[in-house]
C-alpha cells in the first residue's frame, strides 16, 4: 500500500510537468519520512493527486477536491507572532483550513459558490491534553483543524456567531505569497546573533577563565532557541 501511494504521487508529479529527477528526489524524501515516522502516507499527505497539486504550485491546474470542481487550493505558512491574525484576515476571504502538513503548512481549500467566512483560534495544549480541549470548545462550534508542536488549531464557520452575514459575497483572488514572516520574528533572530557575537567577545576579552562558563551558556542558548524556533517559525521547504 505504502509504494502503490509512492508510485502514484511520482506519477502524478510527472504529469504536471516536474522533472523525473526531481519527483523521485521528492517521493524518495516523503517515503523516508513516512517509514521513520511509521505512518500512514495517504493519512498523513491525503490522496496523492490532491497533494501532487500542493508540493507543484502552478505547474498545472490543482485537482478539484470533494466540494466542487472550481474549488481553489492554497497552501502556506507564517511564524507564530501572527498565524492567528493571518487565519482571521483570509478565514474571512473564504478561506478553510484543513490540515497542518507535516511541514507545517496551512493546507486550505475555498469553494467556488457562495464560500463561508471562517473564523479560528489557537490554542495551547500543555497541561491541558488535546482531547480535553476539544471536548471543552465542541458545543460552541469548533473543530480541530491542524495540530503543530503544542498548538491546536480550531475552525468553525462564521455563519455560527454571524448567521448570514458569514457567507462571502465577494471572493477575492488567491493570494500570491505563501510564506509570511514577521518583523518581530527578524527581531527576535537579530536580537540573537547579537547575544552570541556578544559571547564571543566576551570569551576572547577575558580568556581561558570564561570558556566554560560561555561554553555552556551558549549550549543552553542554542538550545532555547531551537525549541523557540520550532515553535514561532513554521519552516517552508521547497521540494527538490
Amino acid at each position: 500500500m505504502t509504494a502503490a501511494y509512492f508510485d502514484e504521487l511520482a506519477a502524478h508529479l510527472r504529469e504536471r510537468g516536474v522533472p523525473a529527477d526531481e519527483a523521485a528526489g521528492t517521493v524518495d524524501d516523503l517515503a523516508a519520512y513516512a517509514a521513520e515516522s511509521d505512518a500512514d502516507p495517504e493519512e498523513e499527505f491525503g490522496p496523492a493527486e490532491i497533494f501532487a497539486a500542493q508540493l507543484s504550485p502552478g505547474r498545472a491546474e490543482a485537482p478539484a477536491p470533494e466540494d466542487g470542481p472550481a474549488a481553489q487550493t492554497w497552501v502556506w505558512t507564517a511564524d507564530a507572532f501572527q498565524d492567528r491574525a493571518l487565519l482571521d484576515r483570509y478565514g474571512d476571504q473564504g478561506w478553510e483550513v484543513e490540515r497542518i502538513d507535516h511541514l507545517g503548512r496551512f493546507v486550505s481549500r475555498r469553494a467556488a459558490d457562495g464560500p463561508l467566512r471562517w473564523e479560528y483560534r489557537r490554542e495551547t495544549v500543555l497541561g491541558v491534553g488535546r482531547r480535553a480541549l476539544t471536548e471543552r470548545l465542541a458545543p460552541d462550534g469548533w473543530e480541530p483543524c491542524g495540530t503543530w508542536m503544542y498548538f491546536e488549531y480550531f475552525k468553525r464557520p462564521k455563519a455560527a456567531s454571524e448567521g448570514p452575514a458569514g457567507t462571502l459575497a465577494d471572493v477575492p483572488e488567491t493570494p500570491s505569497r505563501r510564506l509570511f514572516w514577521s518583523r518581530r520574528l527578524y527581531a527576535f533572530l537579530g536580537c540573537y546573533v547579537a547575544f552570541l557575537v556578544a559571547l564571543i567577545v566576551a570569551s576572547v576579552l577575558w580568556g581561558d577563565s570564561m570558556h566554560g562558563f560561555l561554553a555552556g551558556l551558549a549550549t543552553g542558548a542554542g538550545i532555547a532557541l531551537l525549541a523557540a524556533g520550532v515553535l514561532m517559525v513554521r519552516i517552508r521547504r521547497n521540494s527538490r
